[in-house]
This record gives C-alpha cells, structure tokens and sequence, in this order.
C-alpha cells in the first residue's frame, strides 16, 4: 500500500514522521529515502518522539548506528558513508536482540531490506516535500 503526504515545513515533516511512528508495533524496518538535506533526519525525529523517545534524535552519520529507548526500543542507522553492505558486518545492522525493536534506516536505499516500510522524500519545487510511504504486503 502506498501513501503520498506534503510537507512544508520542518515541524510538518516531524509531524508526519510521528504519524508513521505512532502506527508502529515493533519489529519494524523503516528506509528513509532521498537526497541530502530533503528531511530525513526531521522525519527520524518525529517517528522517535511518537516511539517515546526524550532524547535529542540526530544523523548518526559518523557511528552509523544510535540507540533509543522508548515505548519500543528503536535502533537509528545513516548509511550515508556506507559504500558497501559488507561495511554494516561489524555494527550488527538489523540483528536486534529484542523483536520489538524499530529500525530507522537513513540512506535505506543503499542496502536492499525485505519486507521493510521505505519513505521517499524528494524536494519539489515550491519548496515543500513530497513524502510517499510505501508498505509492505501484509503476509499471512
């Protein structure tokens, strides 16, 4: 199924990252999609606060990997450095010891994840941000 908001502004942004967030039950991966600068981390942030999350969330961009704890414990990645998946070996990237764990994937386009929520966030040119919200088949 696939949804498609607008936003124009940051706090929008947010806003619609916590709507998403605030639908999440555990165990979910979330790929974060779009050229630097677009509204990903902003969007990272209001998914976290709906997850509970006190702490100030930013771009893990140099640790790759930040953990958050909440009403569900969420793990948030950048892959902005990554060249190659090989590279995510060490960090343990997407092997949460607890199934409730969200993953939050920035640059989710650079390692290929099944069966994950991928959120598209492209620039148009009024200034505002086209958000489209892919998720996955239902199974069972």
């Amino acid at each position: 199924m696939q949804q498609a908001w607008t936003s124009h502004s940051v706090e929008e942004t947010r806003a619609l990252g916590e709507r998403l967030g605030a639908s999440l039950q555990g165990g979910e991966v979330v790929l974060l999609c779009g050229d630097l600068g677009v509204g990903k981390t902003q969007f990272a942030q209001g998914v976290a606060r709906a997850l509970g999350v006190q702490a100030t969330v930013l771009s893990p961009t140099f640790t790759l990997a930040v953990h958050y704890e909440g009403r569900l414990p969420l793990v948030h990645y950048d892959l902005y450095r990554v060249v190659h998946p090989a590279e995510l070996d060490g960090i343990g990237f997407l092997a949460a010891d607890d199934p409730r764990t969200v993953s939050l994937v920035e640059w989710g386009d650079r390692v290929p994840v099944p069966a994950a929520i991928r959120v598209e966030i492209s620039l148009q040119p009024d200034g505002s941000r086209r958000l489209v919200v892919d998720l996955p088949e239902a199974t069972g």
